[in-house]
């Protein structure tokens, strides 16, 4: 059994690893090409943005990994009908999510910006980047959506073709327009778009295979129950990828009180480093969640259990690599995003003290990834909601009062801290039997 689940883990975990990293690089791109040609405000201007972005791609990746484990769930119950219902009706929540929300948040835009804090010349070039990112904004929802379905359909390498070939058009885009033709945020934007549209047709052909589509009727899709479970089961990933937004909300607004314009653009630096760790890690649990979905599904106790343990120590072991890097590489990742030399020990000193939450942020990743995975929702919910809406206010307003610019980028490393000790008391497996038992005796009252 160990060598068919470690052959398993690995082709699933490696290829999700790769394209999670792969789908933050997007904006990272954007920042290093934006930082380098335009300057300190540009990328500041993007960071502020940044948020509005992120929203298109929590609700892609929400829809997107729920509708995966909903897909891989009745496989594992040999119900090959509803898990085909499952992926068609994912496509079309994601066509109509892609379609409203971009809608909505292309009017909101001018008043979004001022609310996230950019003034004077960055709100000109934030509005730039974003209203152009918006105008097309379908792309990146069924980019990044349609992701997760393919993973979950056995195709790991096609999922991250996908994603690579995107990234390779906005690279040499990015190039052609922000370096050789002097487009700007206009141009940066553009070419994100290009990428993820690129990646939507490579995706939407690996889908079109009769195996997906076949015994396609619209009566089907009018399923609300199933349209609950994908939501209920999406809202946890959806949080984890919207968290980072409300985190750069956070802290935007606290660096502009302490350090203005040069502390957000310090962020931004921090912010890029801390996004693409983050997905790395995240990479780890969404790789593992298609293996745990179908042994859930299938009752397999033991392979659940060997799983978890097998991704611990891995997205262990990736963090404290990560972390380990940013102290021997700091200065070289500072001079990356063109930092001027009056900001640079600043940003190098606040890269150093965000590094320290790597290994926390592993940890808890993956456990709310196999409690979603395994209809575990509450707890999955709860972890992924108290960082932004609890921990992380409480120690970036505390650390700020007392240590200034220092104690926002301490906020950090502590916030995770808390939270991975509330993952590991909620996994415990003591705890897992009370709350199990708990939720079966529940059941049988209502009944």
């Amino acid at each position: 059994m160990k060598q068919r689940l470690n052959t398993e883990f690995w082709r699933y975990v490696l290829p999700s690893m790769f394209a999670m990293l792969l789908s933050g690089f997007y904006s990272i791109v954007d920042g290093l090409f934006v930082g380098n040609a335009v300057g300190n405000a540009a990328l500041a201007a993007i960071n502020i943005a940044y948020p509005i972005q992120i929203l298109l791609n929590a609700c892609a990746l929400g829809l997107g990994i729920g509708g995966a484990v909903m897909m891989t769930f009745y496989r594992g119950c040999q119900n090959e009908v509803k898990s085909r219902q499952s992926l068609q009706l994912t496509v079309l929540l994601l066509l109509i999510t892609g379609v409203l929300l971009s809608a909505i948040l292309y009017i909101s835009a001018p008043v979004l910006v001022r609310m996230l804090g950019a003034q004077w010349e960055t709100y000109e070039l934030a509005m730039q980047y974003i209203a152009a990112i918006l105008a097309g904004g379908l792309l990146p929802v069924l980019g990044n959506g349609l992701n997760p379905l393919i993973r979950n359909n056995g195709k790991t390498i096609a999922a991250t073709v996908c994603m690579s070939s995107g990234l390779i058009v906005n690279i040499i885009l990015d190039y052609l327009f922000v370096f050789r033709m002097g487009m700007g945020l206009r141009g940066a934007a553009l070419a994100t778009l290009t990428a993820q549209g690129t990646v939507t047709v490579t995706a939407l052909l690996c889908l079109g295979h009769k195996q997906f589509w076949g015994g396609f009727r619209i009566k089907d899709l009018i399923d609300l129950s199933l349209v609950k479970q994908i939501i209920q089961v999406g809202f946890s990933p959806f949080g984890q990828t919207l968290v980072p937004c409300i985190v750069i909300i956070l802290t935007n607004y606290i660096c502009l009180q302490y350090g203005g314009d040069d502390a957000v653009t310090v962020y931004s630096v921090i912010s890029y480093v801390l996004a693409s760790a983050q997905l790395l890690l995240q990479g780890i649990g969404d790789g593992t969640q298609p293996l745990l979905s179908f042994y859930h599904g299938g009752q397999g106790h033991s392979e659940l259990r060997w799983l978890y343990q097998k991704a611990f120590f891995l997205s262990l072991t990736v963090a404290v690599f990560l972390c380990v890097s940013c102290f021997l590489f700091a200065p070289a990742l500072t001079a990356l995003f063109g930092i001027s030399s009056d900001l640079f020990m600043l940003t190098e000193t606040a890269l150093l003290i965000t590094a320290l939450s790597f290994p926390f942020i592993a940890i808890t990743r993956l456990t709310s990834a196999f409690f979603y995975a395994t209809g575990k929702n509450r707890n999955a919910t709860f972890l992924v909601y108290l960082e932004p809406c609890c921990l992380l206010p409480l120690f970036l307003i505390s650390f700020s009062s007392s240590f200034g610019l220092s104690g926002i980028w301490a906020a950090y490393p502590a916030a995770q801290i808390v939270l991975c000790v509330c993952a590991l008391v909620l996994k415990s497996p003591n705890l897992e039997t009370v709350l199990e038992k708990t939720a079966t005796e529940t059941k049988i009252h209502m009944n």
